[in-house]
């Protein structure tokens, strides 16, 4: 990370999709804590996280650290997917992410297991209607792990399409998958590259701040619509779409 960087705008655009814990663990009072696996599931709603919903900060900026923002987060397969970019600019400056077919790929993803007004306010979050799509998979679709509630999971899906501007999506390297198919980039290369290809401003980071904030959607909205040019829509039997 470069020293300017130091500037928390830019280090938010950058650290997508955050660092999470590698074991399960329970988000509450703002931060991860030890996993029990006492902890009863049956009552939630298993709810993949493709992207940064998987990371402490981020679910502090969902749901807070206050009473009933409880989370039980743990780690899933799934079969025949990879996680990849999406076709448009999260509003604080990130290119996020989505799941793709990928045959004979494994990718590892998080599940948070939300109760009702959790979900609901996690389809706030995702803009769902306008930036996403929300379904359920089939049980075939993840493994959840052993003990596990069997139940349809959950998953956000873009209505814009995986960014395909040479032709194939591109998986996000700092998800672990195996026998990926897909070529991958780091968030911070992926926005140089955008960069290079759409950028109005010699400096990328300039750029990038250019682009944030409600006072900025247009901008966003226009640089969605150029890099919509060029995608690969979801299309999967096992995923039903429920919202959006």
């Amino acid at each position: 990370m470069s020293a300017s960087h130091d500037n928390p705008r830019l280090r938010r655009a950058y650290g997508y999709p955050y660092p999470a814990p590698e074991g399960d663990f329970l988000f509450a009072r703002g931060r991860a804590e030890p996993f029990d696996d006492g902890i009863d599931l049956s009552g939630r709603q298993p709810v993949i996280a493709v992207g940064s919903n998987r990371a402490p900060e981020q679910l502090r900026r969902k749901f807070g650290d206050g009473p009933g923002s409880e989370i039980p987060v743990t780690w899933g397969w799934m079969h025949g997917y990879d996680v990849v970019y999406c076709a448009h600019l999260a509003g604080y400056g990130s290119v996020p992410a989505t799941l793709h077919t990928s045959a004979g790929t494994e990718v590892q993803v998080a599940v948070t297991w939300l109760t009702a007004p959790q979900l609901e306010r996690m389809h706030e979050t995702e803009n769902v209607g306008e930036s996403y799509v929300y379904g359920t998979f089939d049980e075939s679709a993840i493994d959840l792990g052993a003990a596990r509630p069997v139940v349809r999971a959950g998953c956000y899906i873009t209505r814009r399409g995986a960014l395909a501007l040479d032709g194939a999506p591109v998986a996000l390297a700092e998800i672990e998958a195996r026998n990926r198919s897909f070529s991958s980039l780091p968030q911070a290369a992926k926005l140089a590259l955008l960069h290079e290809r759409f950028g109005d401003r010699p400096d990328v980071e300039d750029w990038i701040l250019s682009l944030l904030d409600d006072e900025n959607l247009e901008r966003r909205r226009g640089l969605s619509q150029r890099m919509s040019e060029t995608v690969l829509a979801f299309e999967d039997p096992r995923f039903r779409i429920l919202l959006g």
